[in-house]
């Protein structure tokens, strides 16, 4: 399955939409028998538009009888080290797109891409310093290779990736993760998980791997099963929430498919306005019956994060404050995610007439509870430095009057 992400598109005017514009397929390589990697030319007028930073995605729009259909795909390839775009793409049984792109795209075809966006990219501030840790299940590895490439490039961090997958030739990007691993010997290791041969993975084999967990960083994209099982051995080895940034993906629901839920969006209560936290402002919101968060949000001429307007790339998670929403479909989240109270605003309506208030600003694709954002990690490191300044100074003073 292709990995679906994080991140929105650039947007203008009231209508405010995912930016498109014509990229061309400059390559296209069988990585294994179910996956190729496609190469994309971004033409010169156009190259400002397409900087990017490693574990950032694209979203396609594709034609499809007589509708569209998009599709987000993460970059696989590394700004860093000068590489160009390049997506994987692995088959889905029954995907359209998938399938599509496999069997019909070639060399010199044109395709319509968004610029690229995500929030599932290395934090700046450890850049430097912490180990990283890089989990990736399947075609999980797309957005991961890319983080590998850039931390190895730009930092001078130790790395370690686990990668798994079902059997050898499931392998994507082998032989590159290969020659890394010769070439950074003395800072990456690599473990690769292969289920035809060992089972399923377990947590042991993930703890073995781990050190420094209070201050290392660990990155994770994969299968539901694949990340809940990271994510629960990172929590019992102790690991804090806000150092771990995950890259969920599912299958997108075709648009004829049935059992999406339908509602009467116009039988529920509604205030006449929300809040929502933007770019570090609260912003009063007229709420419209009968449109999304993200619509209304829209109209009033303000730019939350989003990208496929479906409810699966999770580009415009928010974390729900006060009130209540009903949201139409929830495949970007996990039940662990609406526990703790993220919303999609591209699904999400008021379910109440009650006070309404969301936070786009808290959540990211660290885990998705993201309350405690890497902001208030810096807060509470900025208080304790002022307290010890405070106590030297007060000792100081004392010193003088004795």
């Amino acid at each position: 399955m292709p990995p679906f992400r994080d991140g929105g598109g650039r947007f203008g005017g009231r209508a405010m939409s995912v930016e498109f514009h014509e990229l061309t397929v400059s390559a296209v390589i069988r990585e294994t028998a179910e996956c190729s990697s496609f190469e994309l030319s971004v033409p010169a007028v156009l190259h400002e538009k397409y900087q990017y930073k490693a574990g950032q995605h694209l979203t396609f729009e594709l034609p499809w009888e007589d509708f569209k259909i998009t599709r987000c795909y993460s970059l696989s390839s590394c700004a860093d080290v000068g590489e160009p775009l390049k997506i994987a793409v692995k088959r889905v049984e029954g995907g359209r797109v998938s399938n599509w792109l496999n069997d019909n795209v070639k060399v010199g075809a044109s395709i319509m891409a968004s610029v690229p966006e995500g929030r599932f990219v290395l934090d700046p501030e450890t850049r430097s310093s912490a180990p990283l840790f890089l989990f990736a299940g399947g075609s999980g590895i797309t957005p991961i290779i890319a983080l590998l490439k850039s931390a190895l490039a730009t930092t001078r961090r130790s790395v370690a990736v686990l990668y798994a997958n079902q059997d050898r030739d499931s392998v994507i990007y082998g032989e590159e993760i290969d020659r890394l691993a010769n070439e950074h010997s003395g800072r990456l290791a690599v473990h690769h998980h292969f289920d035809a041969e060992g089972g399923y993975l377990r947590p042991a084999e993930v703890r073995a791997l781990l050190h420094d967990t209070d201050i290392a960083e660990f990155y994770i994209c994969g299968p539901e099963p694949f990340m809940e099982l990271i994510e629960s051995t990172l929590a019992e080895a102790g690991v804090h929430e806000e150092l771990i940034y995950i890259e969920r993906f599912v299958s997108p629901a075709d648009p004829d498919r049935v059992g999406v839920e339908v509602i009467d969006v116009a039988s529920f209560e509604a205030p006449d306005t929300f809040s929502l936290w933007l770019n570090g402002r609260s912003r009063t919101v007229p709420y419209v019956r009968g449109k999304t968060l993200l619509r209304c949000a829209q109209d009033a001429g303000l730019q939350p994060a989003h990208s496929c307007e479906s409810g699966y790339c999770g580009s415009c998670m928010a974390h729900l404050k006060t009130g209540k929403v009903h949201m139409r479909t929830h495949e970007a989240l996990s039940e662990r995610d609406i526990a703790r109270g993220v919303a999609l605003l591209c699904q999400s309506v008021p379910a109440s007439g009650e006070p309404l208030e969301l936070d786009s600003d808290s959540t990211s694709f660290r885990t998705a509870s993201a309350v405690k954002s890497s902001y208030g990690k810096r807060v509470s490191q900025l208080a304790a430095v002022a307290a010890f300044a405070f106590m030297v100074a007060g000792t100081l003073v004392l010193r003088l009057v004795h």
